[in-house]
């Protein structure tokens, strides 16, 4: 069925947009028991917008109890509450999307280590190695907290030189940390899952950089945070629980 690309007023985010959008959808089929509500992929398709915007939609529409997202059991619709959610501009922006941040981040710190690689010193790969180290040692630590993470990536963006380039990655990573959004995301991952990868992600750019490489660099960062972004749009649909969520929470409803 196709459906018409949600129109939003000058200003407004896309999420905004397609999450209300996704609320007027399920409005029309509160009468409906046979109605199942859409995958992300399918509300994709239906209304033209990529999955992390529909994913970010799906964010603000949890924030506010319409939908709750189950695992396995993809998007299950709550109580019906969406003809009382008001998706005015000024009460419906909580700040740039999870995905909105990664995509910038993907732009800017590819480029930053592409730099970094030019100008890496010694003293600089004896650096991010320790960050390395400390976050193989993070292992109780939730992923949004973790200290080494962010060192890893403030260092390579000081080893640019540039103020610049330090000050808007700094500025995308104070978003991240102060993003609703994202502590909402990170709830449907299971950091032991994915912390092994991320850490191997890190080693690969260390090894580019080590080599001066600046092609190989900007690759490898640019391979991590796309691993970040698919691992994001893809936990849910994976089922990864934490340890202590049992079966029957993970599917009831």
């Amino acid at each position: 069925m196709q459906s018409e690309r949600p129109a939003r007023p000058q200003g407004e985010r896309l999420y905004q947009a397609v999450a209300r959008r996704i609320a007027r959808l399920i409005e029309t089929h509160a009468g409906d028991k046979s109605w199942r509500m859409p995958s992300e992929r399918e509300l994709a398709e239906e209304l033209e917008v990529s999955r992390p915007v529909i994913r970010e939609a799906v964010i603000a529409l949890e924030m506010r109890g319409v939908v709750e997202v189950r695992g396995r059991a993809g998007i299950v619709v709550l109580p019906s509450r969406a003809a009382q959610v008001n998706f005015d501009l000024a009460e419906s922006d909580i700040g740039p999307g999870p995905f909105e941040l990664l995509e910038a981040r993907l732009a800017i710190e590819s480029s930053a280590a592409s730099l970094a690689a030019e100008r890496a010193t010694s003293y600089d790969i004896m650096v991010l190695e320790e960050c390395i180290a400390q976050m193989e040692q993070e292992t109780n630590v939730v992923l949004l907290q973790e200290k080494g993470d962010r060192d890893f990536h403030m260092t390579i963006a000081r080893m640019t030189n540039n103020a610049i380039i330090v000050s808007m990655i700094e500025t995308l990573w104070a978003q991240r940390d102060e993003s609703v959004m994202w502590k909402k995301l990170h709830e449907h991952i299971h950091a032991e899952n994915v912390r092994p990868l991320w850490i191997g992600d890190h080693h690969s750019i260390v090894s580019a950089l080590r080599m001066r490489h600046p092609d190989a660099a900007y690759k490898a960062m640019a391979r991590h945070i796309r691993n970040v972004i698919n691992e994001l749009l893809e936990a849910d649909e994976r089922g990864r629980f934490a340890p202590e969520e049992t079966e029957e929470q993970s599917s009831r409803g």
